[in-house]
């Protein structure tokens, strides 16, 4: 075998390496957190993928500001807010200050006009609503 043969197949196994690698990262990683949200005794769950936004969340869980979340209403649970048939977009919540009246309410209140907070509100921002556990499994937060 010559010596260039050996160093295309050397090249090739370090490349296929290098993208089972960058793929199982990928795969594996953590894309976001788990926020459980408190709005007047009634909870729901929030994933959240922004970078800036988890640190808020995080931040409003410690008492260290007064925000409370906002994001795009969506059917089904979303996989992680249970009970409710509906959950917040993860790449839209955000942390805010201030927001429409219109999509403040309680999480019961958005669960038995579902087709109203859908079809016209669209988005959900409990003026109310503060952070009081966090986790990177949801099952793990209703029980907190």
């Amino acid at each position: 075998m010559s010596l260039r043969r050996i160093i295309l197949i050397t090249l090739l196994i370090i490349s296929i390496i290098v993208v089972a690698v960058y793929y199982y990262a990928s795969y594996t990683a953590p894309r976001g957190k788990y926020f459980l949200v408190d709005v007047n005794g009634e909870c729901f769950i929030i994933y959240v993928t922004d970078a800036e936004t988890i640190r808020l969340a995080i931040e409003n869980m410690e008492g260290k500001n007064n925000m409370f979340p906002m994001g795009e209403l969506e059917r089904g649970d979303g996989g992680f807010n249970k009970p409710w048939s509906w959950h917040l977009k993860p790449d839209t919540v955000r942390m805010v200050e201030v927001s429409v009246e219109l999509c403040d309410g309680t999480p019961s209140f958005v669960e038995n006009e579902l087709e109203y907070w859908l079809g016209t509100v669209k988005s959900y921002c409990p003026w109310w609503g503060r952070i009081i556990a966090m986790g990177d499994d949801p099952n793990t937060l209703m029980q907190t």
